[in-house]
């Protein structure tokens, strides 16, 4: 996700380092809170060091007036991170990191067992909420219906998503799996299963059978909302 054009306006400041103790965002973090402290504070701290002559914090002045909210900037790639001012690569990485992680920590404790369609978004729902284009996710289960691993099966445009049956049949009995499902989002805020939603779990269904594997679910995720494409 690209920010719009024309909206960077870099600022030559003194480092952090030059700055009186009570006004840096170290300090103001131990003295305030998280809370005390502004969006651009708390990106100088994940971000640490400035660029191109600017202060950490006024790169994080940058980087929200590039993409115009906190929201929008943390659907921002690495590599649109990288070419925003020389961001670099350690640092973008560290950005969409932190942002990943403040999505999965606002959803509460991840199971490690699926004993309910609850139990499956509450594991899913971190890896897919505010993703802007479809995406697939693969969770894994042994007979006990004990996760043996999830991952991202494929990744479609804003309003379509491309699920092969045979890749995630392969992907697996590649895992050792004896059970699966399978969750996609919908960006549109919709969390209605489509026709092409239904069809893709009825053959699921089908391919599970024939491999002796159980099909746990197939479920569709809109932000806080979501829907069984197996009712």
């Amino acid at each position: 996700m690209s920010p719009p054009a024309g909206n960077v306006q870099s600022v030559m400041a003194v480092r952090i380092a030059d700055l009186p103790a009570s006004q840096r965002p170290r300090e103001r973090l131990a003295r305030l809170g998280p809370g005390g402290l502004s969006d651009q504070e708390l990106l100088a701290l994940v971000i640490r060091s400035g660029s191109r002559g600017a202060s950490a914090t006024d790169v994080g002045t940058d980087l929200l007036g590039a993409w115009g909210s906190l929201s929008q900037l943390s659907l921002a790639g690495i590599d649109d991170l990288e070419r925003m001012l020389s961001l670099g690569s350690a640092k973008a990485a560290g950005l969409v990191a932190a942002f990943e992680l403040g999505r999965r920590a606002a959803f509460g404790p991840v199971p490690v067992t699926i004993r309910s369609p609850e139990d499956l978004v509450a594991l899913v729902q971190p890896l897919l909420a505010g993703r802007p284009q479809e995406e697939v996710v693969l969770v894994v289960t042994n007979t006990a219906n004990r996760v043996l691993r999830t991952m991202p099966v494929t990744r479609g445009s804003s309003d379509r998503c491309l699920l092969v049956v045979r890749d995630v049949i392969s992907a697996v009995l590649r895992c050792g799996g004896s059970g699966f499902a399978v969750a996609h989002n919908h960006p549109s805020g919709d969390p209605a299963p489509s026709p092409e939603d239904r069809a893709v779990t009825r053959r699921l269904q089908e391919a599970a059978a024939t491999v002796g594997l159980r099909f746990l679910d197939h479920i569709v995720v809109a932000g806080s909302q979501w829907r069984s494409a197996m009712d």
